[in-house]
């Protein structure tokens, strides 16, 4: 499946159709808190990262390509790193339903043709694009032939947090596999796009200051109470501790989309698909 196009708020495979008129428990699960008032202790971010585990997964194209990896930001003699990265189009992703249905950026997957998934547990299953949004930079995958359910994280309302929130962030950064980084809400409703609203469609990012590196893309940003309310999108190339997710509300959005099988026009306003990038300096 060729997903290099431009702009289509595309719905990209026949399992779409199936979803048209679904209630939204049948595509997502949702939390019963978004935010906890606990008391802060060690072990919290903890048991949050290890809740998250079972549910995030490496998105990747198959290509079995070798790759080596220095970590040192100087040279260093010898072959480097060996990292196990069966693809290019690396990426991250998360179940959002037991069926599996999964969420990722889109720009992880615009260009595959074809895509895998890689599991915790070493498993890894082919999948298919059934709906993106270039715009949101969303895209909302399915694991074919499922053979079994899939735990899955619980969607969070973005509307409720706030600066000073503590968040972690949980992805597969340069082919490392599972790695967590934690940090707090730095703004929300972050405008990259620089147009208004009423001009067209664009991310109301959350920002962050929870590493979101290379290959992290499409994780979730999960909040202690072990909700997800962003999709991880990219972090800013030239700073350090800026990085920015794809609320959940305008998950919620796409999804509802998906569901009702309604697309707003494409406007030339919107943002496109290379201008959202380009803003947030941002790799997968």
């Amino acid at each position: 499946m060729d997903t290099s196009r431009g702009y289509e708020p595309a719905i990209s495979h026949e399992e779409a159709d199936v979803l048209k008129g679904v209630a939204s428990g049948d595509l997502v699960v949702e939390a019963e808190h978004t935010l906890l008032d606990v008391v802060f202790r060690t072990g919290i971010m903890r048991e949050v990262a290890e809740k998250s585990r079972e549910a995030v997964v490496s998105v990747y194209a198959q290509t079995q390509t070798p790759y080596r990896i220095h970590l040192l930001p100087i040279p260093v003699i010898g072959p480097g790193l060996p990292v196990r990265v069966p693809g290019t189009g690396l990426g991250s992703g998360f179940f959002i339903h037991p069926s599996g249905y999964i969420l990722t950026n889109n720009h992880v997957v615009q260009r595959a043709k074809e895509i895998k998934v890689l599991l915790q547990d070493g498993k890894d299953y082919e999948v298919i694009i059934v709906a993106r949004d270039p715009i949101y930079d969303l895209a909302l995958l399915k694991i074919v032939n499922a053979d079994r359910e899939f735990p899955v994280l619980p969607m969070g309302d973005s509307k409720q947090i706030d600066s000073g929130d503590m968040v972690i962030a949980v992805g597969n950064p340069i082919g490392l596999g599972h790695t967590v980084t934690s940090g707090i809400i730095s703004h929300t409703g972050r405008n990259l796009a620089g147009t208004p609203e009423q001009k067209g469609r664009q991310i109301r990012f959350i920002q962050t200051d929870a590493a979101i590196n290379p290959g992290s893309s499409g994780g979730p940003l999960i909040t202690l109470a072990g909700a997800w309310i962003g999709v991880n999108s990219a972090g800013a190339a030239a700073s350090q501790g800026i990085g920015f997710a794809v609320p959940s509300y305008q998950v919620r959005e796409f999804l509802d989309m998906i569901r009702t099988g309604e697309w707003p026009e494409h406007r030339p306003d919107d943002a496109s698909e290379t201008e959202q990038e380009s803003k947030t300096n941002g790799e997968q």
